[in-house]
This record gives C-alpha cells, sequence and structure tokens, in this order.
C-alpha cells in the first residue's frame, strides 16, 4: 500500500513538531547558562548548510526514500550498510524519547507507577499512528502544531509578572569557544535529528522544494524554541535552569493567576504528548522502512508494532536512572556525527555525482541553498 504525497504545509509540520520533540519540555542545552539563548542561534546557522543538504538529497532523488536511495547510489554493500546504520539510529532515537516521555512522566506526576506501564501507552499509540503511514502522521502534525505553539504562547503571557529581565544579564558571560560548544549540541538535539525526515523523502513533491521545507521549519522551530529558552531563563534565572532536568514545566509551575489557572503547568505535558508522539512516530516509520528494506519485506507496515516493541525494550534498559539520561546528552553530539552528517554526506555526494552523469534529468532546484 502506498502513501499519499504529503502537502508542503504537512511536511512543515511534521518537522516542527520532530523538532519540537522533547525540547519544549526539557529545553535545549544550558551548558552556558544565560548565554543559552545565543548558542541556540549559532545552533540555528550550523544547522543551515545541513539541512540544505538534506533538502538537496531529496531534490537530486525524487520519489526515492532514504534507504532506496542509499541502495542505488552507493551500491549493494554500502548500501545496505547505511541502510543498517540509518535504521539503528531511528530505532534508538525512538527509544531515546519514549525514555524521555517515562521519565517526565515518573518525575513530575507518577511517582509510584512503574515506567514500563507509561511507555507501553505510549508505544501503543504511536504504533497505531506509524501503521497509518506518512500521510496520517502529515494530518496529525497539521493537527496538533496549532495547539503547541498556542500553548508556548499562553505560557509566556501567564508569565508576564513573574519574569525578571535581569536574569538574562551579563551577556556573554560565557568564552566565544563554551558557546560554540554548546551551540553544537544543540544543532545535534534537535535541528540534526531531522534526518530521518529522509525515510519519507518519497513522500515529498519535487515542486514543493524540499530545502525550502527544510528552511522554513528550522527558523520557525528556531524562534519558538528561542521563546521557551528565553521564558525559563526570565522566570527561574540561568542558576535554577542549570539544575532542573524539566525547565519548562517548572516554570510553568510558578504561574498562578488564581485557582482556575493554578494547575497551568499541565498544558506542557500536553506538549510534550503531541510533540513526542510525532517525533517517535516518525522514528518508527523510518527504522521500520529500513529494517523492510535489509531484509526485503515488502510491506513495511507489518515492522511497525515489533519495531515499537523494539524500542520499548530498549528505552527500558538504555539508562539506569534520569542523572544517566541527562548525562548522555553531553555524549550524543558526538555520538550522532555518523548518522546526522557522515551518511548524508556520502549520500549527497552520491546524489550530484548521479545527477552530472544523468544532467537531463536534474531537479529543478540545481544549486544547494536555491
Amino acid at each position: 500500500m502506498l502513501d499519499q504525497p504529503l502537502t508542503r504545509r504537512q511536511a512543515i509540520a511534521i518537522l516542527l513538531m520532530f523538532n519540537f520533540g522533547s525540547s519544549v519540555v526539557m529545553g535545549v542545552s544550558t551548558g552556558v547558562a544565560q548565554d543559552s539563548w545565543i548558542s541556540l542561534i549559532l545552533a540555528v546557522v550550523y544547522a543551515v548548510p545541513v539541512l540544505l543538504m538534506y533538502g538537496r538529497i531529496i531534490a537530486l532523488n525524487p520519489g526515492e526514500g532514504l534507504f532506496d536511495a542509499a541502495q542505488r547510489l552507493l551500491g549493494k554493500f554500502f548500501g545496505k550498510l547505511a541502510t543498517l546504520i540509518m535504521s539503528w539510529y531511528a530505532l534508538h532515537l525512538g527509544a531515546l524519547v519514549l525514555r524521555n516521555f517515562s521519565e517526565f512522566i515518573q518525575v513530575t506526576a507518577l511517582q509510584e507507577t512503574p515506567q514500563l506501564a507509561v511507555a507501553s501507552i505510549m508505544t501503543l499509540i504511536v504504533c497505531m499512528l506509524a501503521g497509518m503511514g506518512g500521510k496520517a502522521l502529515g494530518k496529525w502534525a497539521i493537527a496538533t502544531a496549532p495547539v503547541v505553539l498556542f500553548i508556548v504562547i499562553l505560557t509566556v503571557v501567564l508569565s508576564l509578572n513573574v519574569m525578571t529581565l535581569q536574569h538574562v544579564l551579563p551577556l556573554f558571560e560565557h568564552s566565544p569557544a563554551a558557546i560554540a560548544k554548546d551551540a553544537f549540541q544543540v544543532f545535534s538535539f534537535p535541528f540534526a535529528e531531522t534526518v530521518l525526515f529522509l525515510g519519507i523523502a518519497d513522500l515529498i513533491r519535487p515542486s514543493d522544494r524540499p530545502t525550502g521545507i527544510y528552511m522554513s521549519s528550522l527558523f520557525i522551530s528556531g524562534f519558538v524554541l528561542l521563546i521557551i529558552i528565553l521564558r525559563n531563563l526570565v522566570v527561574l534565572g540561568a542558576a535554577v535552569v542549570s539544575v532542573e532536568y524539566f525547565p519548562s514545566y517548572t516554570a510553568a509551575r510558578i504561574i498562578d493567576l488564581g485557582e482556575f489557572l493554578s494547575r497551568i503547568e499541565g498544558s506542557v505535558s500536553v506538549n510534550f504528548i503531541l510533540a513526542g508522539v510525532t517525533k517517535i512516530a516518525l522514528c518508527l516509520i523510518t527504522a521500520s522502512r529500513g529494517i523492510a528494506s535489509l531484509f526485503g519485506v515488502k510491506e513495511w507496515r507489518s515492522l511497525v508494532l515489533p519495531t515499537g516493541l523494539l524500542a520499548l525494550m530498549l528505552s527500558i534498559i538504555i539508562y539506569n536512572n534520569t542523572m544517566d539520561m541527562f548525562s548522555f546528552v553531553v555524549v550524543y553530539p558526538y555520538y550522532a556525527i555518523p548518522f546526522e552528517i557522515l551518511v548524508p554526506l556520502a549520500l549527497w555526494i552520491a546524489s550530484e555525482v548521479n545527477a552530472r552523469k544523468t544532467a537531463g534529468n536534474v531537479p529543478a532546484e540545481s544549486h544547494l541553498g536555491e
């Protein structure tokens, strides 16, 4: 069963929700305290050429997903190797986000509830969505993205009376090297993780300009994450943000406009669920497609539930506790380099070489970044 093509708006919405993923609750890196908003802006700059590369790969291989293109362009051995590597990354990232979700629920709401129970419910929901394919995911993203954006704006407006603008001062308290290093961490999580969108690249119409889709999602999500960082900083202060596991949730808890709006932090949980479902679903779709390609399974949907169960089991054993989960954030940018940069770079170069061999079939987006 073939998926219907995504509209441009659906593709952008999927990438937006994917970028929000865990970030709307966990925030982005706070390693440089009040300078973290500067590192976010720098991370967006880092992401521009890499995401242009992702878009260019889609433009040069119209109608092909990541795995079909890899095996056609890189040859049987290296194509299968690239498929294996990216399938693992999709599975692993899905497990990481699933663990983020179960940790968040246990820490903030259900301290006595086993994480396996929470993660199992989330997995079943995500498998249902992923099993319906990329088009259904696009419709889900279109419906939920406005909700996430509204809640972010709502929490900003309602926290105006508890903001202290001096919390963002002094500027450039940290060295340029420290800010640049922190920006690389933000670049790898979440922006460069959108490499997994290549797993459903065959659903993108060439006329929709894939590079434009990537750039639109990058700048919109970057702006929203900037608002979230600044909100957390001016409400909590850099010292508190740096020690909180879930600063967005903590910032929302401070909001108290009377009995009716005294539990506004629940809205942050809604954001995490909506964005987390989107991110995990895309991970499962990409992982299932990759595994199907590796083993010659014609219908990848039949692998969604087994792949989801693998992600569930991996999420349970991947960390010992919450501290381990956040410690891995420091290592993650280096772990992700092969998946986010090296494999796509090889595929991009192979795509450019192939395009020049068949010059008459080069897509309309003939220059990186156009």
